[in-house]
């Protein structure tokens, strides 16, 4: 019977097509979002980019699209196929008085910020539309160049990106001038920097969702190209099966060659090349079963040269990273909610090649990764109930050649520019992290109070190739956890007017220790989960098209990894898990939603992020501390126009001040004598950026944005003369122009 209902719905499918449409306006080809689409019995609306879809017969039909503000426009159309029309309508002359559309804001959790991807591509940062992530108001603003994201007082690691539900590496490429997840197909972005649900793991910072946008609503073709770099995105139709793709390939370092010597331009901006893809299918197997499918690929490279006089202090260094994931997903819609399985699977690898002087050092990492997940919503009148299943696994092999203080830890005692220490070595080893978890939520409400209660149990596998260092013909001996961990999460909101809420949230989270930490000589084998404890209370204003939102936030961090502070750690235990951390913060932010084509928002934040490395240590702050962070983003269309601005301001991040040197007669070099741990600070950091789109007919456009109007000198990191006797700051790129084109269909 399964398999007869089964063919019968295919066949049903089969004698039916699909209509995709745009509905744009005729003078300025601008999409019209909120028409009525009217087609025989059927009704549709156009959504703010314009488009609508409809299943139909094949046969003869009449496409009516009407509005208050529109003239009716009637189109015939045969559909004998899946089509896809555009359709071009005239405003209607204009009214006496003016009509203003409400776009009501949802709720949302505290500090917790989505925004879709047509405003992303507006705010300056080259038009990338994940670029958005690092004007969000919960991130630290980021150094040039680097494609680390700190929110809320986390280190890097410590938040976990997802892309449709699948964790991926990295959100940028090398030198983080563009996201490694694509551009053209990203739907929306949404950050959670804390008191996260508990369908998400592995993380004890805060998550990034990048949602892929539907294949249907790509273009048919578009053509994009900057000085930064070009790509090109098409869609096509099988069947039922709507298949979208993208790619795009840098040419910065080429285009900066030819103005300017890359390396004067190395001290103060890597110029990577990068290239990445992405494939996004989506196809409907019944009326309420869909299938969704994408693959995505990033390869970034490398090369960078630090010329000196002194040939023992020249660097060289070769950079090569390529990751790729791919999954496949079923959805089946029920009135009371919805069932969902997602397979996922990649590999990673990334190879490092660097030489200080004479002094090698190489890091290699090959990783398998994959996993499923699972969940079924069910919605009735007095709740909602959420299950679900995650399986998340990686095994990796790691080589590792050069001094045990090479790559800087967060804390260590570190001068930039200083020649790693001599006490070079060697390692290959191999690592599992599998991480299986069930979790289940339940949302309720009474009158003005709503409930979410949540628990995530995991289960952990933790494996080490080697519990010792390779000595002689000794036989390797592994190591092997399997340890439990059980994590409750809670919201409760009260809803003290229509458009006042309040809220807190909190949790416990745990992640595995890195695979790249469980090496027997640079790292320690039997390393384990770090934890903490996140909680977030505020208040939420709303009344369309202005929000407010003011938070308090804190995070305990425990069992931080950390290098062990010994002159001499024991065998195999270089680094330990005595670390420990405190995030105190508040955040006030105000949004405008859709304010005659204005979009933004204001935000700032009060922070302070603590750390210590054993508990005998005194608190010191996070290398990523920044106690103040104030920006303003805003992104406003009006007609053929689109004007993006943001302006940032940002506490400079500690460093440990040179307080003195002397002269090593060994190494024939001058060693700092160093001051408090992360006692001074970089100057504060102040940058205005402004970018302007100017749509043409023919589905043309073109683009200028500038950063750093002010041209201003920001510092990124102190710098020091050989003998430590002076020292100066090596700043960030001055003023920067990214202009570029782009044509559609």
């Amino acid at each position: 019977m399964k398999v007869a209902a089964a063919l019968v719905a295919l066949c049903a499918v089969a004698h039916a097509e699909t209509l995709r449409g745009t509905v744009v306006d005729k003078a300025d080809g601008k999409p019209v979002g909120g028409a009525t689409i009217t087609i025989g019995s059927e009704l549709a609306a156009s959504s703010d980019d314009g488009t609508f879809e409809l299943t139909l017969p094949r046969g003869r039909y009449t496409i009516e699209v009407s509005a208050d503000w529109l003239e009716t426009t009637r189109v015939p159309v045969v559909l004998d196929r899946d089509r896809d029309v555009r359709i071009e309508v005239a405003q209607k002359a204009a009214p006496t008085g003016e009509t203003i559309e409400i776009v009501d804001i949802a709720p949302s959790a505290v500090g917790d910020i989505k925004v879709d991807a047509k405003l992303a591509r507006a705010v300056p940062g080259g038009g990338d539309a994940a670029k958005v992530v690092q004007s969000l108001p919960a991130v630290a603003r980021p150094s040039a160049g680097s494609t680390e994201i700190v929110v809320w007082g986390a280190a890097p690691r410590d938040t976990r990106v997802f892309v449709d539900g699948v964790p991926v590496p990295a959100l940028y490429h090398l030198g983080g001038y563009r996201s490694a997840v694509g551009n053209d197909l990203i739907g929306d972005i949404h950050l959670a920097p804390a008191a996260f649900g508990v369908d998400r793991g592995r993380a004890i910072g805060g998550v990034i969702d990048i949602g892929m946008a539907d294949p249907a609503k790509a273009p048919h073709w578009r053509l994009q190209a900057d000085v930064l770099d070009g790509s090109a995105e098409g869609k096509t139709q099988l069947g039922a099966l709507t298949i979208a793709g993208a790619i795009r390939q840098s040419w910065l370092d080429r285009a900066v060659a030819l103005i300017e010597d890359p390396h004067t331009l190395a001290p103060n901006a890597p110029l990577p090349r990068w290239t990445d893809a992405q494939l996004v299918a989506r196809a409907p197997l019944a009326s309420d079963l869909v299938l969704t499918a994408w693959a995505l690929a990033s390869l970034d490279s490398l090369d960078r040269q630090l010329i000196s006089d002194d040939p023992a202090t020249s660097t060289d260094e070769h950079v090569d990273n390529r990751s790729a994931r791919a999954q496949i997903t079923l959805r089946r819609d029920r009135v009371d909610g919805h069932d969902a399985v997602t397979l996922w699977g990649g590999r990673d690898s990334l190879r490092d090649d660097f030489a200080f002087g004479t002094l090698p050092a190489r890091q290699d990492t090959q990783a398998w990764v994959g996993g499923l997940r699972a969940v079924q919503v069910t919605r009735s009148e007095i709740a909602t109930l959420t299950l679900g299943a995650d399986l998340d696994g990686e095994l990796a092999r790691f080589g590792k050649l050069g001094s045990l203080t090479i790559p800087a830890r967060e804390g260590d005692l570190h001068i930039f520019g200083q020649p790693p220490g001599d006490d070079v070595t060697a390692d290959r080893w191999s690592a599992t992290t599998i991480d299986a978890a069930g979790y289940a939520t339940a949302d309720a409400g009474a009158g003005p109070v709503q409930v979410t209660a949540g628990l995530r149990v995991d289960s952990w596998l933790l494996t080490a190739s080697r519990l010792t260092p390779r000595v002689g013909t000794t036989p390797g001996i592994g190591s092997q956890q399997i340890l439990f961990t059980a994590d409750p999460r809670a919201s409760v909101k009260v809803a003290i007017t229509d458009d006042l809420d309040a809220r807190v949230d909190g949790g416990r989270y745990h992640q595995a220790r890195a695979g790249s930490d469980t090496s027997a000589v640079f790292g320690t084998p039997d390393l384990g989960v770090e934890e903490a404890w996140h909680a977030i209370a505020g208040m939420q204003w709303r009344h369309a098209p202005f929000a407010f939102e003011a938070a308090g936030y804190a995070r305990e961090l425990d069992d931080l990894v950390a290098r062990d502070l010994a002159v001499t750690p024991p065998l195999a235990r270089t680094l330990t898990q005595l670390g420990k951390g405190q995030v105190l913060g508040v955040q006030v932010t105000a949004r405008v939603l859709a304010l005659h084509g204005l979009n933004g928002w204001l935000s700032y934040n009060l922070s302070r992020s603590r750390r210590k490395d054993a508990p005998d240590q005194d608190w010191r702050f996070f290398d990523h501390d920044q106690t103040h962070g104030l920006i303003a983003v805003a992104g406003w269309e009006h007609g053929p126009w689109t004007l993006g601005g943001r302006v940032r301001l940002a506490t400079g991040e500690p460093r440990t001040d040179v307080i003195g040197a002397f002269f090593d007669s060994r190494s024939g070099r001058y060693e700092p004598i160093r001051g408090a741990h992360n006692g001074v600070r970089l100057p504060t950091f102040f940058a205005a950026d402004l970018r302007g789109e100017r749509r043409l007919p023919a589905g043309v456009a073109i683009y200028l944005e500038v950063q750093n109007l002010t041209n201003r000198a920001n510092a990124e990191e102190i710098i020091y003369s050989a003998d430590f006797s002076h020292r100066a700051y090596l700043t960030s790129l001055p003023l920067l122009a990214i202009a570029g084109v782009r044509i559609e269909r």
